[in-house]
């Protein structure tokens, strides 16, 4: 083995698979500046080793002397690599040392994958193409990026993170590439590359699948359970509400004996402290919508209350009886999450006068349309299925929320459109013919 045959291409070979790992990862502020210097740094180090590895030794290691150097060399040559990414990857996302070991290992087994094919290649046409030639060695660069990103990262990231418990899966992964690594060094010593070759790509092809079908399979638990918790949240605030409004009309009803009440009373002061509470439970009664669905007036009353204790103007030109065929916790989850969405977005609006929102529910030509409209401040970011980022804490209860909206709205046929302009956030709804389901 020569140190001089050790070059710089191997830190691109496996530097593509693992960018294209960390695309879909949350990235850290300033992270790809720091993963970028170690890599430098990192390099030069690499460039540095062998040169003065070899002027100690002179040239009785090129000769075959003294191999067990050259392994060490090539095993801390090796590891130096495996420390800047596994680092640089680190660095650059939002991922723990454990994450980044489990995302190098993964990158290493892509990119072991197109070093196996390239020795095939290089074996059965007789050396004729060598594992180096251009031929082959841009094509297999390119596919280790583009099975890196296309066929395994952007169906297994999560909420920006590869939704799996890092340590266990960083042992089972690290312990199974390096047992293919340590292989791969024998039997290219040994000289029977090719034979393993075929062995390592079945083995890296069976680790990254099954890595990718445990990932999936948790981010659907992760998802059951979110949806389950907002469920059960939502079935809560439901009944509540309904308490919540009976309590309000029994106010109403028991002001028509006040009334009467009134009429008798000779006290002043006491028929003012009378008027007063009146008063108070009026205005309570003020926020009761009333659309023809006593599901869709539950949620909205208690929005509009909500908005009442901050401020929000809110008006509804509201149709409920063309959601009758919508079930209860369907129309209180979306409507719930989207006047919640409006009224968070209210929220950060300084200046009370400009806090609104707008709900109209209308059929025009067998066509029914949800509008939502409201102000908002600053500047919107949308995720990869152009749905609005949120800012709140709880990225991931909130994320399903948006996409328990979109769910429901497809679950009945319908298409859910968000659209911004001039300051003005826009939800739209829109569900062909629904009362022929």
């Amino acid at each position: 083995m020569e140190v001089t045959s050790f070059n710089f291409l191997y830190m691109l070979e496996m530097l593509l698979p693992a960018i294209g790992l960390c695309i879909p990862l949350k990235k850290r502020k300033h992270g790809m500046g720091k993963a970028m210097a170690i890599i430098i740094v990192g390099t030069c180090l690499l460039g540095v080793l062998p040169i003065f590895y070899i002027k100690y030794y002179g040239t009785e290691m090129q000769q075959g002397i003294l191999w067990v150097e050259s392994v060490i060399l090539m095993f801390v040559w090796f590891v130096l690599i495996w420390a800047i990414l596994i680092f640089s990857i680190n660095f650059c996302t939002e991922s723990s040392i454990y994450e980044a070991m489990y995302i190098f290992a993964l990158s290493y087994g892509v990119e072991h994958i197109f070093y196996c094919i390239r020795v095939l290649v290089e074996h059965f046409t007789g050396g004729i193409i060598g594992n180096k030639h251009p031929l082959v060695y841009i094509p297999c660069l390119a596919g280790s990026f583009l099975l890196a990103y296309f066929w395994f990262a952007k169906g297994t990231v999560y909420e920006g993170k590869y939704p799996i418990g890092a340590i266990s899966a960083t042992t089972t992964s690290v312990v199974l590439m390096g047992i293919v690594w340590g292989l791969s060094i024998v039997m290219d010593y040994l000289g029977y590359a090719h034979i393993h070759s075929i062995y390592a790509i079945l083995c890296c092809l069976f680790i990254l699948t099954n890595q990718r079908e445990q990932m999936k399979r948790e981010t659907e638990r992760i998802e059951f359970s979110q949806k389950e918790q907002l469920w059960e949240k939502t079935k809560l605030r439901y009944e509540m509400s309904k308490e919540s409004i009976a309590v309000v009309n029994q106010h109403y009803h028991d002001m028509k004996h006040q009334l009467m009440i009134l009429s008798t009373m000779s006290d002043e002061d006491k028929r003012k402290a009378k008027l007063q509470d009146m008063e108070s439970k009026i205005a309570a009664y003020d926020a009761v919508v009333r659309t023809g669905n006593e599901y869709l007036d539950t949620v909205l009353t208690e929005k509009k209350l909500t908005c009442q204790s901050n401020q929000i103007s809110m008006s509804c030109i509201a149709d409920g009886s063309q959601l009758a065929f919508m079930d209860e916790l369907d129309l209180y989850t979306l409507f719930g999450n989207a006047l919640d969405n409006a009224i968070e977005a209210n929220r950060k609006i300084s200046n009370v006068h400009e806090r609104w929102i707008s709900v109209q529910i209308q059929n025009k030509k067998g066509i029914l349309l949800v509008e939502i409209v409201n102000p908002y401040e600053g500047s919107l970011v949308y995720d990869s299925n152009h749905m609005p980022v949120t800012s709140k804490q709880d990225t991931g209860s909130h994320g399903f929320g948006t996409k328990s909206m979109k769910n429901i709205v497809e679950h009945y046929g319908g298409q859910m459109v968000i659209k911004t302009e001039q300051n003005k956030y826009l939800l739209r709804m829109i569900f062909q013919n629904p009362h022929g389901r």
